[in-house]
């Protein structure tokens, strides 16, 4: 007790530690695992609790179904930042650099799932803006003089159609 009495008070940043080192007990307490990765950021004093469990850092795939898994872990990492200025120029980069390696069939085999999407993505923007823009509905028969037989016969009795009138003189 006496000992608890003398104890100099801590640091900002021992204080820090403790706080973090508390939470990560408290959550592997909570959750049952023993692999958690404590982050914290030097912006913010924030606490980050990742699990190893589905990190893609500690992940290692050994087989091919494997693959799947992993590209599952990337894209749920990746997801987080598809708001950010810089994620779309990322994923451009991405690609290719992934692929520099491979040959042209598998290249190939890459990019028509990726033309596919870019199809279908079209069509459904498509079929938005028609859904969006108002519908304009004419009417041809709206527009046009309406024609009827008493209307033409009119026209010849009174010499006001002549077929044969284009204004040239040939003789």
């Amino acid at each position: 007790m006496a000992a608890l009495m003398s104890a100099k008070p801590l640091s900002k940043a021992e204080q820090e530690q403790a706080q973090l080192e508390s939470a990560a007990q408290a959550a592997s307490d909570l959750f049952g695992t023993d692999d958690l990765v404590i982050r914290t950021t030097k912006k913010t004093s924030a606490l980050t609790l990742d699990t190893l469990a589905d990190s893609i850092d500690a992940y290692v795939p050994v087989e091919s179904e494997d693959f799947a898994e992993l590209s599952r872990r990337i894209v749920k990492k990746l997801k987080k930042y598809e708001g950010d200025d810089g994620y779309h120029q990322f994923v451009r980069d991405l690609v290719p650099e992934l692929c520099r390696e491979m040959t042209s069939d598998e290249i190939k085999k890459i990019s028509n799932p990726l033309q596919n999407l870019s199809h279908e993505k079209a069509r459904i923007e498509k079929d938005a803006k028609k859904k969006a823009a108002p519908t304009k509905k004419s009417s041809l028969a709206a527009n046009k003089k309406t024609i009827n037989s008493s209307n033409l016969l009119d026209d010849y009795a009174a010499a006001e159609y002549d077929d044969y009138d284009d204004g040239i003189d040939f003789m």
